[in-house]
């Protein structure tokens, strides 16, 4: 009950602060999110792909903060153009005290610079819609000092609203080849408002995300016909949103289906997580795991497990002799 409220009071000093600025929820396999990642990282395929993306951060406070994202995203050569749908819940405090969800459009339009270099721009637009259970929260008046027990009654007014609807905008590019891929994106340019309130208060808004991602494949060995290869995949992540930073950096390797990897996470002021991978690959079908080991200076664990799926119909048996046939 204790690490419970404790937990509460957390969330509400960035809910209701003096000055602050909200951030949004990040995965550690952030490659396996491409949608939420950059707009203009969809239709990397000759055929439809869905992505689906689960994390669990702080386990030890129960299931007090839960991310789901998925997506769907096709490229039409006819059109040089990918589309994509993407849906993202964030749910932060047991039971569903705070909410976030959003929906948004994707469009990404590709040119070929050179036979082995293409470029996307893609752009985003979307409903940004937040929702708060007034009667869940725990205010400082409301907690017993001597034994930590909640009273149930707070002098804290009520909001004049628990549901906010905002438009939400975005866009970015990416550069890419067979092997590589380098792009950036800013999320938020609308800069909405989070306030449950009629008040105007500029710091309660949500900032501008801008993010910076590489990533690189490199084969080692000999092409052999039906024979896997041993790969290893670097990959970088910067993020700025207001007065918070991240860094990922790491790589991960694998051959056949097999697939595992380490990376590291730092806020630029100190270093915050190692991150473990292991997945497989079968088929069409790719399902990653990472579990989060906080380094962090903080008194207790931070961990978080992540689950993702990315599902490419682009790389069923056969597909490539279609696609150089056509």
């Amino acid at each position: 009950m204790k690490g419970y409220i404790v937990s509460l009071l957390a969330l509400l000093s960035c809910i209701f602060p003096v000055k602050g600025w909200a951030q949004d929820p990040e995965f550690s396999q952030f490659y396996a999110a491409p949608a939420y990642l950059n707009p203009a990282m969809i239709g990397f395929s000759w055929e439809p792909r869905i992505a689906l993306n689960y994390r669990h951060q702080y386990p030890q406070f129960g299931n007090a903060f839960l991310t789901f994202a998925a997506s769907y995203d096709q490229h039409f050569d006819d059109l040089n153009s990918s589309f994509g749908l993407s849906i993202l819940a964030d749910r932060a405090g047991e039971g569903g005290l705070y909410n976030t969800y959003y929906l948004n459009g994707l469009y990404a339009y590709q040119l070929r610079f050179t036979d082995n270099l293409n470029v996307k721009i893609g752009i985003q637009a979307g409903y940004l819609q937040q929702s708060l259970d007034w009667s869940k929260l725990v205010f400082t008046d409301m907690v017993d000092p001597t034994n930590g027990a909640s009273t149930g009654s707070t002098a804290e007014q009520m909001p004049e609203r628990t549901n906010i609807h905002r438009l939400d905008l975005g866009g970015g590019l990416a550069a890419y080849n067979s092997k590589f891929y380098l792009g950036a994106s800013v999320k938020h340019v609308t800069t909405p408002s989070l306030a449950f309130t009629n008040s105007n208060d500029a710091d309660n808004t949500l900032r501008i995300r801008s993010a910076f991602h590489a990533g690189w494949v490199f084969y080692m060995g000999k092409v052999i016909v039906d024979k896997p290869r041993f790969y290893i995949s670097p990959n970088l992540m910067f993020i700025n949103q207001g007065r918070h930073f991240q860094v990922n950096a790491g790589t991960y390797l694998g051959k056949g289906i097999f697939f595992g990897g380490l990376m590291l996470r730092h806020t630029i002021r100190n270093a915050d997580a190692l991150i473990l991978l292991a997945g497989i690959k079968a088929g069409v079908v790719r399902v990653g795991y990472s579990y989060d080991i906080s380094i962090a200076p903080i008194g207790t664990g931070a961990s978080a497990h992540e689950v993702s799926v990315l599902i490419d119909f682009g790389q069923r048996k056969g597909l490539d002799r279609e696609m150089r046939r056509k």
